[in-house]
């Protein structure tokens, strides 16, 4: 039974209580796992400077969305079919929405003339630096 005047979220749980352990644990996973793939991605990988053609760029597409479906089958067998299809329809519109993202990088490296073999730590930069207030507005800690 729940207070008069709380409401649950899609869960079924209290939105203002604190995480608890079993809450918290998978998103600690979650961010040591994209903060293992961003330091492979740009520390080993791509570590010197070069010219990204049409073919690498397919290449780390698929393996990016290998590792978004290998996620999903994931999520499907430890939080069930509704989770795995939220996660893969969230996935597929963040997909359709960041191709206007290529125009915009486009339009910027070549507007400040940023070199080929530069423009993969450029475009990095801009993708991580919003990150971290993305990371505090959703765990509640911004307005």
């Amino acid at each position: 039974m729940t207070p008069v005047g709380i409401r649950l979220d899609h869960a079924g749980r209290n939105p203002t209580e604190k995480l608890t352990r079993d809450r918290l644990f998978p998103w600690i996973l979650f961010h040591v796992f994209i903060f293992a793939m961003l330091a492979l991605d740009l520390g080993v990988f791509h570590r010197k400077n070069h010219s990204v053609g049409f073919r690498e760029s397919v290449y780390w597409t698929f393996a990016w969305i290998v590792m978004a479906l290998l996620f999903d089958g994931g999520l499907y067998f430890v939080q069930g079919k509704v989770k795995a299809i939220e996660f893969l329809a969230g996935y597929l519109l963040e997909k359709a929405l960041s191709v206007d993202n290529i125009f915009v990088f486009l339009l910027l490296f070549s507007y400040f003339r940023v070199a080929p073999q530069y423009q993969h730590k450029v475009s990095s930069g801009e993708s991580l630096g919003p990150w971290p207030c993305a990371e505090r507005s959703s765990l509640g800690v911004l307005p």
